[in-house]
């Protein structure tokens, strides 16, 4: 049993380790929203034209979207990176696992699962390993936006 509770470990371990990235992140998306809405503010400044104040307030908006899309887009990556990796290590094992069933065999199903496990916690690890990257590709796009 203690490869699930290594597992375990290893998910709640990743877990907080996203978490803890996502708030840095949101505490340092504060400056780009501040300049995105210091520019809709600024947009206000010469209102003799309300389609140019709606124009200029929609440009500053969509820059702000696209930040927030990258951003995300990085986040939900590495998320689907670690998916693909599990869905691999279970195409890999399912196979072997129905054939282990089918004889009945104990022994190849622990083995099996046992392997299942493993390949869950090299997924979780690698995915722990990217979170540095993507933290600091994340701060780039941000650092860029200001």
């Amino acid at each position: 049993m203690p490869p699930a509770a290594s597992m375990e470990e290893e998910g709640k371990k990743l877990q907080q380790s996203f978490e803890e990235v996502q708030e840095r992140l949101m505490k340092e998306m504060l400056p780009v929203e501040k300049k995105m809405a210091q520019c809709m503010l600024d947009c206000y400044k010469d209102m003799s034209d309300v389609k140019m104040v709606h124009n200029c307030a929609e440009r500053c908006q969509r820059d702000m979207k696209t930040v927030a899309e990258r951003v995300q887009g990085e986040l939900q990556g590495l998320q689907r990176s670690m998916q693909s990796c599990q869905n691999s290590v279970i195409e890999r094992l399912n196979p072997k696992m129905e054939s282990a069933r089918e004889e009945g065999n104990a022994k190849n199903i622990d083995k099996i699962e046992k392997e299942f496990k493993q390949g869950v916690q090299r997924c979780m690890k690698d995915a722990q390993a990217e979170l540095p990257d993507v933290e600091g590709r994340v701060r780039k796009l941000m650092k860029n936006a200001l």
